[in-house]
């Protein structure tokens, strides 16, 4: 046996030197690159190199040699001598962002990452219900109209609700019938970011966590053109949605556009009863993108949404009208070398109309009331990125966020107390929001 193992030993020690040997490297690192495939143009010789970057393969000078490999260029080369050294070319790509999914023992901020919504969600009424199955989350029911997410018993203002890395717009409703994720159509959210809290310096303000709901699809694509048209009916409550959506490129612009129609009617329950939630909808959204270069992108974006005559089981008054409009513009610039390694820059303008009354309920014959109140959400963030050594990563700016509400209601009592006619009805004015404002301006690192 001992006799035979020399023999093989021997064997194909003569048979690799009858092969010719060529090496592999890296044109960066110098190491030797293993498990690339080299095969001889035009016929069925290939092999794989090893750990040592080297390949024995039978070819000549005058054969075209085929180099493949899943991190380097593909390359047809020729003229090649026996024994000689390569340097390949790492493949690289750039990619808009990437999110590392944190340990929640150890990271004082992680990043949750839901995606898929198109394959998963039916004929959603808002952004608000794609939340429904993410571990942590319940909703607060605002009707069928606005559904309000509330993260580990943290709600409203406790949690930092925004879309596209910081644009906001504030409700202008007391009871907050109007959140932000009726101001987005759930078909454009692409993923919904969740950083939870308070660990928020880089983020802006809240004690509960903070919540982006991404929907910049646009660089996501190569097509010159492309776009889809959805619509879904629903037999209870006669609902109908309808969507359109439309995206393309022009040389360095990027292009995007929706549109949106949701008409709902009243819920019927088991027993037959009608609830009242019926409301209707039409929003759209246009972005336009430029990128300078690779590493330099200017957007634009300016949507709106109108809601009409959305009915509140839960409450003494309907939402009559619900307009909201919201211009957004952000840069991003990514450096290729130094420590220095890029720069964000947005800035954003909302503002939403509200209109309550009670003109559709029985009490309108007590009491006639409407309600005019009005929101505007106003701020920017500028951020640099450093990388100081290996382990090291500062991220230093400034941000500001101005908010302002303002309106009233305004009643005309028909009946005194004992529901008997009064014989001039008594007009009266309420501040449903102090004129009021809140200025937050922030340096962090």
């Amino acid at each position: 046996m001992r006799i035979l193992s020399i023999l093989l030993f021997l064997f194909s020690t003569l048979l690799l030197q009858a092969q010719s040997k060529i090496s592999l490297v890296d044109e960066f690192s110098m190491e030797p690159i293993k498990d690339a495939t080299i095969q001889v143009k035009g016929s069925s010789k290939a092999a794989v190199s090893n750990k040592k970057g080297e390949v024995f393969i039978n070819f000549s000078e005058e054969d075209t040699l085929q180099i493949s490999h899943l991190k380097y260029r593909k390359q047809n080369m020729s003229n090649i001598k026996p024994g000689e050294v390569i340097y390949l070319k790492r493949f690289t790509f750039r990619i808009s962002e990437i999110l590392l999914l944190g340990n929640p023992q150890i990271d004082p901020a992680q990043s949750l990452v839901k995606t898929n919504f198109r394959e998963k969600v039916v004929q959603p009424k808002n952004a608000g219900e794609l939340f429904s199955d993410i571990n942590g989350f319940s909703l607060i029911k605002r009707g069928s109209y606005a559904m309000d997410p509330s993260m580990r018993a943290s709600q409203y203002e406790q949690i930092n609700i925004q879309f596209d890395g910081g644009t906001k717009a504030m409700h202008a409703c007391p009871s907050r019938m109007d959140p932000i994720t009726t101001l987005v159509n759930p078909e454009e959210v692409s993923r919904i970011e969740i950083i939870k809290g308070p660990f928020s310096v880089r983020y802006g303000n809240t004690s509960g966590g903070i919540i982006n709901m991404v929907t910049d699809n646009a660089v996501e694509t190569t097509d010159k053109f492309s776009g889809n048209i959805s619509s879904g009916y629903e037999s209870n409550g006669n609902s109908m949605v309808n969507m359109v959506q439309l995206e393309g490129h022009l040389n360095k612009w990027d292009l995007s556009g929706n549109f949106s129609q949701r008409d709902y009617g009243d819920y019927e329950d088991g027993d037959g009863r009608s609830i009242p939630s019926s409301f209707r909808s039409l929003g759209y959204n246009l972005e336009a993108g430029y990128s300078f270069n690779e590493n330099n992108r200017l957007k634009a974006g300016f949507r709106q949404s109108f809601g009409r005559d959305v009915k509140h089981a839960g409450l003494m008054m309907d939402t009559d009208e619900d307009n909201s409009s919201i211009f957004s513009l952000d840069y991003n610039y990514r450096a290729e070398a130094g420590k220095f390694k890029g720069l964000t820059a947005k800035v954003y303008y909302s503002f939403v109309d509200h209109i309550m009354d009670n003109y559709q309920r029985p009490s309108f014959n007590r009491i006639e009331a409407i309600s005019n109140v009005e929101a505007t959400t106003y701020g920017g963030k500028l951020e640099a990125e450093w990388k100081l050594n290996n382990k090291w990563r500062l991220f230093s700016g400034i941000d500001v966020t101005n908010l302002s509400r303002d309106g009233q209601r305004e009643r005309l009592v028909k009946m005194n107390m004992a529901g008997e006619p009064l014989a001039m009805p008594m007009e009266f004015q309420d501040k449903v929001w102090q004129d009021s404002y809140v200025n937050n301006y922030g340096v962090f690192a």
